[in-house]
């Protein structure tokens, strides 16, 4: 395994990058969780999901964003988010890759993904489009407005269920298209959570009965998957997502 380390991709922002010995692989762009006020990709856990990954023959680029303790507001983090698509896909999909590209989020990552998939404006405008990523892996997104975002805003009870701009599923619609997403949510998750996932999917259903999306429960709570490993040394995310991954590589 090849490791780049601290390879900023704009002026604020860096990635880890964990790659396999050749090139020719797959890219996986992940975003950590955190609720935007916590969280890095050098966390041991996040480290470890990368090196799960960059074993089974993907490169994985696991990006910083900023984070609102440190000044950032809403949409400064999609921004980076787009940033990092961008770059990535110049960089390591088109260079080294094969060029096909999966964008991965944990908790607030997975917001920070699926904003990025059903809002384009954002890769729109550094040139990317998303309908032709190759996949969304998408662990535990808060799909009505993240309670953090309210927080920011002075929205009164971050604890609401609301939906607005802060919210993926406000821009689901009939233009709502992608290649594919893989949903996942916990048996015993944060309140609400498998329901806002489950509506998300319902409403995608609506829009588009063809669109290529699934989900799956995954035991224990929020985000375990992808932060604690089960006894037989693996994430219970990375044995769920395997196939889903290779079906869409054709393996």
């Amino acid at each position: 395994m090849r490791k780049e380390e601290n390879v900023f991709y704009n002026e604020n922002c860096a990635f880890d990058a964990y790659l396999p010995p050749t090139n020719g692989f797959s890219t996986i762009l992940y975003f950590h969780g955190g609720g935007f006020e916590s969280g890095d990709k050098a966390d041991e856990t996040q480290v470890e999901l990368a090196k799960s990954f960059a074993r089974l023959g993907y490169g994985f680029i696991s990006a910083n964003y900023r984070m609102y303790p440190s000044g950032a507001r809403f949409p400064d983090f999609l921004e980076d988010g787009a940033d990092a698509v961008a770059f990535v896909k110049k960089n390591y999909c088109d260079k080294l890759g094969n060029g096909k590209l999966y964008l991965f989020g944990q908790s607030a990552g997975a917001w920070l993904a699926t904003m990025l998939c059903v809002d384009k404006q954002y890769l729109a405008k550094v040139g990317v489009d998303g309908e032709k990523i190759d996949g969304w892996l998408i662990d535990s997104a808060q799909m009505t407005s993240h309670f953090n975002m309210l927080k920011i805003e002075g929205e009164g009870n971050p604890w609401a269920q609301r939906i607005d701009k802060f919210a993926p599923i406000y821009y689901v619609n009939e233009g709502t298209k992608f290649t594919s997403m893989f949903l996942t949510f916990y048996e015993k998750d944060m309140p609400c959570r498998p329901e806002q996932n489950m509506l998300f999917y319902k409403a995608v259903l609506h829009f588009n009965p063809k669109a290529d999306i699934e989900y799956m429960q995954l035991a224990g709570t929020h985000c375990r998957g992808t932060s604690i490993k089960d006894d037989d040394g693996e994430f219970a995310f990375v044995k769920a997502a395997l196939p889903w991954l290779k079906k869409r590589e054709g393996v």
